[in-house]
């Protein structure tokens, strides 16, 4: 047997044993969450400090859709996918902006007996922000890992509560970015 045929095979293996593994069927779920944005880094917001450093905060939402399509035991594996929408008048005739779509990875853990699903995922996507200063959104490569924990109130109704942290990279420079969420999901 050819070492590529057999390096086939262990995948197709893989596959199979991670299929076979699933209990239960793949869980469908959308969420929205009102959140606050918290940009930091380099020409951001209009009271930069001397080293042009500042920081700005926007209120607004998240709303988006995840599919756990592996389950291994209490683990469920699947993809997440978020639209951002933060805007706030304050601090500078612009107002502050973020905006964008993430999609990524998620892993979560449904505990027997107890009505948490802590969870986490690493998400890449593009944000646009206008750092607080400019009239129009500059758009640059985004990456953000998020960490919350879903609580069951009713049977496929959750709360949920989230902090995520990543970068936004534009031109020259590489804003933190922070997010801060809470809301409800509904899993179909």
């Amino acid at each position: 047997m050819s070492r590529t045929m057999f390096s086939s095979l262990r995948w197709l293996a893989l596959v199979v044993f991670l299929l076979a593994a699933s209990s239960g069927r793949a869980q469908l779920a959308i969420y929205g969450m009102g959140t606050g944005g918290h940009e930091s880094g380099p020409n951001v917001g209009n009271l930069s400090s001397p080293n042009g450093n500042g920081s700005f905060i926007a209120w607004g939402g998240t709303g988006g859709i995840y599919y756990d399509f592996v389950h291994l035991g209490p683990l469920h594996l699947g993809g997440d996918g978020r639209f951002i929408l933060e805007h706030s008048g304050n601090s500078t005739p612009y107002g502050n902006k973020i905006e964008g779509g993430l999609g990524g990875l998620r892993a979560d853990a449904h505990l027997p007996l107890i009505p948490l699903i802590p969870y986490a995922q690493a998400e890449v996507g593009g944000v646009g922000t206008n750092n607080g200063t400019e009239p129009l959104l500059t758009t640059g490569f985004t990456y953000q890992v998020q960490f919350g924990c879903d609580i069951t109130i009713l049977p496929h109704f959750d709360f949920r509560g989230e902090y995520g942290v990543g970068n936004i990279f534009l031109d020259s420079s590489h804003p933190v970015l922070q997010q801060f969420g809470g809301g409800f999901v509904i899993r179909l």
